[in-house]
């Protein structure tokens, strides 16, 4: 419809895979020369894989067109086969005849004048090969004609390709059949190469255990993947050099952002878009692209279902006007939650006073009953959160080895009391299990109103995240642990 308003010479983005608009990006050109040197090396298996859309086909079909008169190729379209039909299709591609045809000797003919005498000399001369064989063969029939063939190509000093196409969908047996085909070799070099070409899920499928050797046999190996913001420019203008050098149309750079952003660099997205974006150019009868444009084809692509693409796209690449918003926002509401959930806590544990410590997250003492058949409970009011005085501390109240190990130079700022203990061999048990389990655990002994306990903590940590990550954990292991705060270098040693 708008081939004659731009004055193309036919479409520049039909999504059929002609090699003659194949834009060589750097990944494109990467997987062309892999092939290339595979079949130029004589390997035996090459795998080439992409996502959907990435223009593998397009590159097989200019695979085609680079290959020397001496290489013969069967290009294998529809993978969908059993191995008998898949040997058969090759068999045909390549033209191979029945093996009788190549142990018969050739008819000599000669050129007969008037007289009956031959002018010139004999030649032999070859019949036609019978294609139709391949529906009465046997499958040692065909793969001894295979053979036959492949020996004389290489004599001639030709090789033999074979690309299977949509490689993904082939089944278990077929992939194993083509193993065995590439035993077909001589001393040296292997008389067949084989090309998979097929999606990210042929990598997945030559990993299963039951194709480990014909994964082992794969020698060279590229994935393609999708074009730069550049190369995408650089794609649409070669397009549509190649469809009209003479038109005139031109994308702005705000419609070949959108481009990008809705095709993210695959080519058949690309094509769609354009070409959507062409015929609302030619609607507008406008010569130059714009966003607007191209947004109303990407909204006609996507389909009634999806009309919020807008929304969707800056929730996936958000701009960086918008993520600061966003941030900023985020930010405001964490920094209000933060500071009502301090005041509330404040309001209902008030700090006793002289204490330098505040508690930010408070739960009733739990006690280990997995430590001793009997462990009282130690009251919340009856544990002051003040450590007690260094005068008033027996000897060995002092910080235990474990507690020394972990205590940052700059003193704690958070700890993490799990369990209050009447016994001090329990608190070593306990410390001992929660080390073993990753824990950076302590005891002390704490000494209230003449009662002696044995308080088991995590830490010390310099900040709240740490802290808050050990906390947590604690909690699912069904524990009810009680988070502590306490100023700078104050360590009650």
């Amino acid at each position: 419809m708008y081939e004659t308003f731009y004055r193309f010479l036919e479409k520049p983005f039909s999504l059929t895979p002609d090699p003659k608009f194949l834009y060589l990006s750097k990944q494109h050109q990467g997987a062309l020369e892999h092939m290339l040197y595979g079949i130029k090396q004589r390997e035996g298996f090459m795998a080439i894989t992409g996502d959907v859309g990435m223009g593998k086909t397009t590159l097989c079909r200019c695979l085609l067109d680079r290959l020397e008169s001496n290489i013969k190729v069967a290009l294998i379209l529809n993978p969908m086969l059993s191995d008998m039909d898949l040997l058969r299709t090759c068999i045909q591609d390549l033209g191979i005849r029945p093996l009788r045809a190549y142990q018969a000797r050739p008819v000599m003919v000669g050129n007969v004048d008037k007289e009956g005498k031959t002018a010139l000399p004999a030649k032999p001369i070859v019949p036609p090969p019978d294609l139709n064989w391949v529906n009465r063969a046997t499958k040692k029939q065909m793969i001894d004609a295979l053979n036959k063939s492949l020996l004389e190509q290489h004599k001639g000093g030709g090789s033999t390709v074979l690309i299977i196409d949509e490689a993904q969908n082939l089944s278990l047996e077929v992939l194993e059949q083509l193993r065995i085909l590439s035993n077909l070799e001589t001393e040296k070099e292997k008389l067949l190469q084989i090309i998979f070409v097929g999606q990210l899920e042929l990598n997945e499928k030559l990993h299963l255990q039951a194709l480990k050797q014909l994964n082992q046999r794969i020698s060279v190996r590229f994935e393609i993947t999708p074009m730069s913001k550049e190369e995408t420019k650089n794609y649409i203008g070669h397009r549509i050099l190649i469809a009209g050098a003479g038109s005139g149309i031109s994308f702005a750079r705000g419609a070949l952002n959108e481009i990008y952003n809705y095709s993210r660099g695959y080519p058949r997205l690309i094509n769609l878009v354009c070409d959507r974006s062409l015929l609302a150019g030619y609607n507008a009868q406008t010569d130059v692209i714009n966003a607007a444009q191209v947004r109303q084809a990407v909204k006609s692509l996507l389909g009634e279902e999806d009309k919020n693409y807008l929304v969707h796209k800056y929730l996936k690449s958000p701009p960086p006007f918008a993520a600061s918003i966003l941030f900023f926002i985020f930010g405001l509401l964490f920094f209000l939650l933060s500071w009502k959930t301090e005041w509330l806590q404040k309001a209902e544990f008030p700090v006793p006073p002289g204490s330098r410590q505040t508690i930010t997250q408070t739960a009733p003492p739990v006690a280990a009953a997995e430590f001793a058949p009997k462990i009282e409970k130690q009251p919340v009011q009856e544990i002051p959160v003040a450590e007690p005085a260094p005068a008033a501390v027996a000897p060995d109240s002092v910080v235990n080895q474990a507690e020394k190990k972990h205590a940052p130079e700059t003193g704690e700022t958070y700890r993490i009391q799990v369990y209050t203990l009447t016994a001090k061999q329990q608190a070593q048990q306990g410390v001992s299990k929660l080390i073993k389990e990753g824990f950076p655990a302590y005891w002390r002994k704490v000494e209230n109103a003449g009662k002696i306990w044995y308080v088991v903590y995590l830490g010390p940590f310099n900040d709240n995240k740490s802290a808050k990550i050990h906390f947590n954990a604690l909690k699912h292991s069904g524990l009810d642990p009680m988070l502590y705060s306490v100023a700078k270098n104050d360590r009650n040693e």
